[in-house]
């Protein structure tokens, strides 16, 4: 089955061929004018002593094609899946997300933290090759989601199916995020292990926190921890009235708002010798790729990951040869051929 790993390049792409459609009918409107006011049609066909060629127009339609092949391309198409042997450096990369109600908060520019934070972690995740990753989604409670995998594609999809529907207790239980994630390594082997725990910081029970941080110091996995919301805060919703309005979470007839806590999340990196990330935009992204790369990685020659095959560079190709026989071939007629031989052009 053909899939397409960049479909979001597909409005960029339906938006040139718009303007190029645009700028073909003013061109051919143009040119229609330009004839009219030289001469009548009769006329015309006295003048030039031949029918008007239609090279120009096929040497149009070369270059739309060639640029609708390229634009194929950009859009990375995938073909069949095949294993891959690892071989290389890597580590267990064990993600911890928070899915509790209060990531649903639009206070980073108007969308949501949960949002932000898998924009994140798709652009994250993408930038890591021969890392194993798995992924541990928590609230009030927490549920494993992806087993350490060096297949990116299949947690990229369970990434995109984690909502705060998967779990009915709520709140945010830091505690159990450290202890779940913890739990996913075999601390037999000798594989660098490292967490990353995305959160807004909020949990009220530092007793249970601070016992999962001392196990993970004692057992020397580092804990990296990024803060998602503003320090101003914002409100969470909860539906929407029959008229579209957002309802907002109410506590004793006032509106709920959820801050940005950083004190835990700093607190967790600096005692596991991790580090601690603010995450304002997607851009953030390579500040935590940059901070988990100088993690110690230990060579990794077996296991294999499943990937699809990239087929970009046939439609790239096609586009190559399309446009070389378009420049090759001259808007002359035959007879005059030989004065702008394509060999001449070399």
């Amino acid at each position: 089955m053909l899939l397409f790993r960049q479909i979001d390049n597909l409005w960029l792409l339906l938006a040139s061929a718009v303007w190029v459609a645009l700028l073909w009918n003013h061109a051919a409107s143009s040119l229609r004018k330009r004839r009219e006011a030289f001469a009548s049609d009769l006329m015309f066909g006295r003048i030039t002593g031949h029918k008007p060629t239609r090279r120009p127009v096929l040497k149009w339609l070369a270059v739309i094609v060639g640029l609708a092949l390229i634009g194929i391309g950009l859009l990375r198409p995938q073909g069949s899946i095949y294993e891959e042997a690892v071989i290389g450096e890597g580590l267990d990369l064990v993600i911890a997300l928070d899915i509790s109600k209060s990531m649903h908060a639009d206070d980073i520019d108007g969308n949501s933290r949960l949002d932000v934070a898998k924009a994140i972690l798709g652009r994250m995740v993408n930038g890591l090759r021969d890392d194993r990753i798995g992924l541990v989604a928590f609230a009030g409670e927490t549920m494993v989601q992806s087993p350490l995998s060096y297949d990116k594609n299949a947690f990229l999809t369970f990434l995109e199916r984690v909502n705060p529907g998967l779990l009915s207790k709520q709140g945010t239980n830091l505690a159990g995020a450290i202890q779940t994630s913890l739990d996913r390594f075999d601390m037999t082997a000798s594989q660098s292990k490292a967490i990353l725990l995305v959160s807004d910081g909020e949990d009220e029970d530092k007793e249970r926190l601070n016992a999962a941080i001392e196990e993970a110091a004692r057992k020397k996995i580092q804990v990296y921890t990024v803060g998602i919301g503003s320090s101003q805060g914002g409100r969470i919703p909860e539906g929407r009235t029959w008229f579209g309005e957002v309802i907002y979470k109410r506590h004793k007839g006032r509106q709920v708002i959820t801050r940005l806590e950083e004190a835990n999340l700093r607190e967790i990196a600096k005692r596991t010798g991790g580090a601690y990330f603010r995450a304002s935009d997607i851009s953030s992204a390579r500040e935590v790729i940059a901070g988990l790369d100088g993690i110690k990685r230990v060579a990794v020659n077996g296991g294999n990951r499943l990937v699809r095959r990239e087929l970009f560079f046939y439609p790239v190709l096609l586009a190559f040869l399309i446009l070389l026989l378009e420049w090759m071939v001259s808007e002359r007629i035959p007879y005059e051929r030989e004065l702008d031989h394509w060999l001449k052009r070399i």
